[in-house]
C-alpha cells in the first residue's frame, strides 16, 4: 500500500491489543490522533513524548504525506494508559531506544524505579534482536563461524547500507495496569522458529540466548507472529 507503512501495518497495530500475554483487564478503547515525525532522533522523540501521544510514528525518508498516513494511524484503537512507538530501522539503531522507552514509562508512572533495570535490559535484548536479526536479516549463526565477529561486522555495515534494510520498522508497544507493565517489540523481518532449541557448541549457547536472558528476567516471555513479535512481561 505504501512504501513507509505496510498495508498490514494498521491492522498489526489494532491486533498487538489482543495478542496472547498482553491483554490487560479493565481498560477499553479510546481513539487518539497520531504524533507524526519526518525523521526521528533522540531530542526530536523525547519533545514529542512530552505532549503524551499513544502513537509516534517517524515517517522516515521517501514518506507519504502527513494527511495520508494520519488516516492510517489515526484509525488505531488507543488503551489508557499505554503508547506506541514506531521507527525506521535506521534511526532506531543509531538511538538508545531502551533508555528512551523506559524514560517515558517512568515519567508517565508506568514503571517502577526498583523494575527499571530488569525492564530496560530485556527491552535492548529485545530490540537488538527485532533490529539486527529481524530487520538486517543478519543470522545468529554469523558469529559461530571461523572470524565470525569479523563477518559479523561485514554484514551488518552492509545491511546497514541497504536502502530497503533500514527503511523496515521497529514497533514498541506499551501498556501497563498497577499490578502489571507488558512490551511488545515486533519487526518486518523473516521470523524465525520460537521453538527452536538453543544451539550448542562446545558447551556452549551459539544461538538464543538473548531469549534465555530474557526469561530469566521477565515474569513472562511470549514469541507471535512467526517470531516477528516479542511480548516481555513484568510483574509490577
Amino acid at each position: 500500500m505504501r512504501a513507509s507503512v505496510p498495508a498490514d501495518m494498521t491492522s498489526r497495530v489494532a491486533e498487538r491489543f489482543a495478542l496472547p500475554g498482553f491483554a490487560l483487564p479493565g481498560f477499553g478503547p479510546a481513539w487518539t490522533d497520531a504524533l507524526l515525525l519526518e525523521r526521528a532522533d533522540q531530542d526530536r522523540l523525547r519533545e514529542a513524548f512530552d505532549r503524551n501521544p499513544f502513537l509516534t510514528v517517524e515517517l522516515g525518508e521517501g514518506g507519504d504525506e502527513p494527511a495520508a498516513l494520519r488516516d492510517d494511524w489515526s484509525g488505531a484503537p488507543a488503551v489508557e494508559p499505554g503508547f506506541y512507538l514506531s521507527l525506521t530501522t535506521g534511526t532506531a539503531y543509531g538511538l538508545q531506544c531502551a533508555v528512551l522507552v523506559c524514560d517515558e514509562l517512568a515519567r508517565r508512572g508506568g514503571l517502577p524505579d526498583g523494575r527499571r533495570s530488569n525492564v530496560e535490559l530485556c527491552l535492548h535484548e529485545a530490540i537488538a534482536n527485532a533490529i539486527v536479526h529481524g530487520n538486517l536479516g543478519i543470522p545468529s549463526a554469523a558469529k559461530s563461524q571461523p572470524d565470525g565477529y569479523r563477518l559479523f561486522g561485514r554484514l551488518l555495515r552492509e545491511r546497514l547500507g541497504d536502502p530497503a534494510a533500514i527503511r523496515r520498522r521497529i514497533d514498541i508497544f506499551c501498556r501497563w495496569s498497577a499490578a502489571v507493565l507488558a512490551v511488545a517489540v515486533v519487526d518486518q523481518g523473516g521470523g524465525f522458529d520460537s521453538a527452536a532449541p538453543v544451539a550448542v557448541a562446545d558447551g556452549k549457547a551459539q544461538s538464543g540466548r538473548g531469549f534465555l536472558f530474557m526469561r530469566a528476567l521477565a515474569s513472562g516471555v511470549t514469541v507471535t507472529d512467526g517470531g516477528r513479535c516479542t511480548v516481555l512481561r513484568f510483574d509490577l
